[in-house]
């Protein structure tokens, strides 16, 4: 982990800026093109599911601003952040689980599958397991909805930590489209980084 003097960090103006406002957080949603990585999915089996996943989490490790974090008056910037997202249960329910990303794709899917058979096991949405660290990605998956917006709750105005959701692969004149939703704290992130992480995830998803 990275600590960030804040007297000399070229974001301090936004930092400060945003760092007051009663609501500073920043949710885009953009239709990404998905047909080159669809086809790859289905050629190979993949899990739709872990692969979408893994390519956010590569791209979100990508991009320095969303390993950023602050607490208090202390930023701090973590050399990896993890998946944390939730799964389906019984009665129409859902529940939390986590999962240690590693670059390998194959150890992580393995990684990834094994959490989540644990994880669906639950019978109820317990207090989220992550509550006391903020080295994570909070994530959602909506495969039932094409959408065109969502915002994510926070329990309050000094939460950073970036939750990401997406939604249903859907046809499109041809081409393949899913719908990314990433809502990010303003202080620490901003429109050109958002722009990176989709220009990243379009780039890992076509390359897998």
């Amino acid at each position: 982990m990275k600590v960030i003097d804040l007297n000399s960090w070229q974001h301090r103006g936004q930092y400060k800026l945003f760092r007051s406002f009663a609501s500073p957080h920043l949710s885009t949603t953009v239709r990404i093109d998905v047909t080159e990585f669809r086809e790859i999915a289905l050629k190979k089996e993949l899990s739709l599911f872990r692969s979408v996943l893994y390519a956010i989490m590569t791209t979100a490790n990508q991009i320095p601003e969303l390993r950023t974090r602050f607490s208090g008056d202390k930023i701090y910037e973590h050399a990896i952040v993890h998946p944390s997202y939730t799964v389906p249960i019984s009665d129409e329910s859902f529940a939390f689980c986590e999962t240690k990303f590693v670059s390998d794709w194959n150890e992580f899917d393995r990684l990834c599958k094994i959490q989540t058979d644990q994880a669906v096991k639950q019978s109820e949405l317990t207090p989220d397991a992550t509550k006391d660290e903020d080295h994570w990605i909070y994530l959602s998956c909506a495969p039932w909805l094409d959408f065109t917006a969502t915002h994510h709750p926070v329990p309050n105005a000094d939460d950073c930590i970036p939750r990401i959701a997406w939604g249903k692969i859907t046809e499109e004149m041809g081409k393949w489209r899913m719908a990314v939703n990433l809502q990010v704290h303003h202080a620490l992130v901003d429109g050109l980084h958002v722009a990176r992480f989709y220009q990243g995830l379009e780039s890992n998803l076509k390359n897998f």
